[in-house]
């Protein structure tokens, strides 16, 4: 078994959060040649390079593996921290009671439909801050890996080793335009040709769910290349649709009251349902564990 030093892992976590050694030795409160000699150690303790010596200081492949274990780390040893140090609530002044800080990551229309209700509550509740990592649903569990989030919502189901995983649910998305794209661009139907001509609203660049909607739609892999308005925020996307810039895929939750309304209609019959799960650190953490039950409890009023 490795000997693992814990101010080893502390002081990895900050040279990658601070970018340099020097920087981290300012936030660690010690010279920068005790951070080379820390990550030297720790380097040997673990037998591989864990830092490329750039800037901004980067880890390895190996190093991501030890990174997502000092942050681990950083939590239970900030929480244990906290509750050791805790004195009773009438005596101290809550309001100066250390926030520890909760990185997660999640898809733009989670955040903006189901997940920052969430965020805010427990932040409420728990003195905590919580940052969101904002990432399509099919590579936010990336950022688990690499040890940049504790949690992340996610369409992959497979584990990442030392995580555990909950389904959340479903968000079904569909294709909708204003009456009077479809009556301009689809009077003849919803086929290759309309569609490679069609304006379309993509997030961005790298919209699997848009690209995923548009072949479902011509039946074929084939690769069309319409014209492309991209508007990477959730909210405003499906504004855009509603707005006429062109036609879009977008959840339920969101465009249903333009639907009842008229002044959005579907591109035909065609759906997409995204299953959606939360991944997060194995630990024995209770912030985890409250930030969990409230992500569960949220995606079950939410999701189908």
């Amino acid at each position: 078994m490795m000997d693992i030093d814990s101010a080893g892992l502390l002081t990895l976590a900050a040279v990658v959060r601070e970018g340099t050694f020097d920087a981290a030795a300012t936030a660690l409160h010690i010279t920068p040649s005790a951070v080379s000699q820390r990550i030297k150690t720790l380097e040997t303790s673990v037998g591989r390079v864990l830092v490329q010596r750039s800037k901004p200081a980067r880890t390895t492949p190996d190093g991501e593996i030890v990174l997502a274990l000092a942050k681990q780390w950083e939590l239970l040893s900030h929480e244990a921290t906290a509750r050791l140090t805790a004195v009773d609530d009438d005596a101290d002044d809550p309001r100066d009671q250390r926030r520890l800080h909760l990185p997660i990551a999640t898809n733009a229309d989670s955040l903006a439909i189901w997940l920052l209700p969430v965020i805010a509550d427990v932040q409420r509740r728990l003195p905590v801050a919580i940052e969101v990592f904002r990432d399509d649903e099919t590579r936010s569990a990336e950022l688990l890996r690499a040890g940049t989030v504790l949690g992340a919502v996610t369409s992959d189901a497979n584990p990442i080793q030392g995580c555990a995983v909950t389904r959340l649910g479903i968000m079904r998305y569909l294709p909708v335009a204003t009456p009077d794209i479809i009556d301009t661009w689809f009077a003849g139907g919803v086929d290759a040709e309309a569609l490679q001509r069609a304006p379309m609203v993509a997030f961005d660049r790298n919209d699997a769910l848009q690209d995923l909607m548009l072949r479902k739609l011509i039946g074929t892999d084939a690769h069309l290349r319409p014209p492309v308005t991209y508007v990477p925020a959730s909210t405003e996307y499906h504004r855009a649709v509603e707005l006429g810039a062109g036609w879009g895929t977008v959840p339920l939750a969101q465009i249903g009251p333009a639907l009842r309304e008229r002044t959005v209609r579907t591109l035909g019959d065609e759906h997409l349902d995204i299953e959606l799960f939360w991944q997060y650190w194995r630990l024995s953490s209770p912030l985890v564990d409250e930030l969990t039950a409230a992500i569960i409890a949220a995606a079950a009023r939410h999701l189908e």
